[in-house]
């Protein structure tokens, strides 16, 4: 009878589940591929790259929408069986709700080992592949990310406009220039056109503009400057998402966060964010646990029977919404040194995991969850 009971259970759960992660993955996803496929298959890369960067970026999004998946897939599931009486047919069997949860308890634990390996292993690997093929593909076309008529803003310290960028080849007519590196002598510069090339000794970005002006201006009305000249070259810092430079604490291994925590000075800010990183890949999982238990709970209690599918999805999404809007609060106090950084990625468990035992002990006890909700919508349906 159990086996037959948690497989049933199982059965119920998966195919929601399996829905839900297609269509929570397939949205974010498209969110996030928008720009890289400007950025790529506008620009004429090939179609093998957009597919790597495609399966680079599918386990950093998995960390979200694989529990977000999980909790709308457990309350649907046991919405339905509230729905059709099914619980009910359990209950008079002789089941009580502690009976039915292995089968949930066992599938909220594979979704929090599976988010553990991804946040552990597979999204820095995806986010640090992500990062070298950008590299690549700069290197082969330099043009990348640089729009016609539009302020880019991609090259840290400089705006940048282009009137006309040429297909192939990183061809640029004309350039206009806001150089703003050196914060007391700044540049403008105006040149008729322009080329781009990858410096592959230097590894940056090196542009060379022909027929133009420079103007170099400061404060002081005497340091103003304007030079003509007919060749200019001027070197480029990488894109936001950086062709060079140290790991950011995403891309790191555990050992690497480590070691920055322990070679920087405690406080620094490259110890808060280290420190939170490598507590926030372990908080995760755990949350995704116990979301996957809230959701049981949710599911079992009574409702009308018109909405039963709907009344699950949203209050899935807002429940994780909950969860996701604490854990990213606590996050940025946590980098700014206003909480404890070794805490703040568990502050939304701490949290949730009292809301999951009490909504367990009025499920169990087969009350009402929000016994203050039935007494109002009793007066309001009193009144009406």
């Amino acid at each position: 009878m159990p086996q037959i009971l948690y497989r049933y259970l199982l059965l119920e759960i998966l195919p929601p589940f399996g829905v839900s992660l297609l269509g929570f993955t397939s949205i974010v996803f498209l969110g996030r591929m928008m720009k890289v496929t400007q950025m790529i298959v506008v620009k004429g890369v090939g179609i093998v790259d957009v597919l790597k960067t495609c399966v680079y970026l599918l386990p950093y999004l998995l960390v979200f929408t694989l529990p977000m998946a999980a909790t709308v897939g457990i309350l649907l599931a046991m919405t339905r069986l509230t729905v059709d009486q099914e619980v009910i047919a359990m209950k008079t069997a002789g089941l009580s709700f502690g009976q039915l949860l292995p089968p949930v308890l066992g599938f909220a634990l594979g979704v929090g080992l599976l988010t553990l390996g991804l946040t552990v292993f597979a999204s820095p690997w995806g986010q640090q592949a992500t990062k070298d093929l950008m590299k690549d593909v700069v290197k082969r076309r330099a043009d990348l990310g640089i729009q016609e008529q539009v302020f880019n803003t991609d090259f840290n310290g400089m705006m940048l406009f282009v009137n006309r960028v040429a297909p192939k080849g990183g061809h640029l007519e004309g350039v206009f220039v806001y150089d703003f590196r050196d914060q007391e002598n700044p540049l403008t510069i105006y040149a008729e056109n322009g080329d781009l090339s990858f410096d592959r000794e230097r590894e940056s970005m090196l542009m060379q503009l022909y027929d133009g002006r420079v103007i170099r201006w400061g404060k002081e009305p005497n340091r103003w400057q304007t030079l003509e000249f007919k060749r200019y070259e001027l070197p480029l810092d990488v894109f936001s998402f950086g062709l060079k430079g140290a790991k950011s604490e995403s891309e790191m291994s555990l050992g690497e966060l480590w070691t920055v925590i322990t070679t920087h000075p405690r406080g620094s800010d490259p110890s808060n964010r280290a420190l939170v990183e490598l507590n926030q890949r372990f908080a995760m999982p755990v949350g995704a646990v116990l979301l996957c238990l809230m959701a049981m709970p949710l599911g079992l209690s009574p409702r009308g029977h018109g909405h039963g599918r709907t009344w699950g999805l949203v209050l899935g999404l807002v429940v994780f919404l909950v969860y996701y809007v604490v854990f990213t609060a606590s996050w940025r106090l946590a980098v700014n040194a206003k909480i404890n950084p070794a805490l703040a990625p568990w502050l939304s468990n701490f949290l949730f995991i009292w809301v999951a035992l009490y909504l367990w002990l009025r499920t169990v006890r087969e009350l009402p969850l929000l016994p203050a909700w039935r007494r109002v919508r009793g007066m309001v349906k009193a009144g009406s």
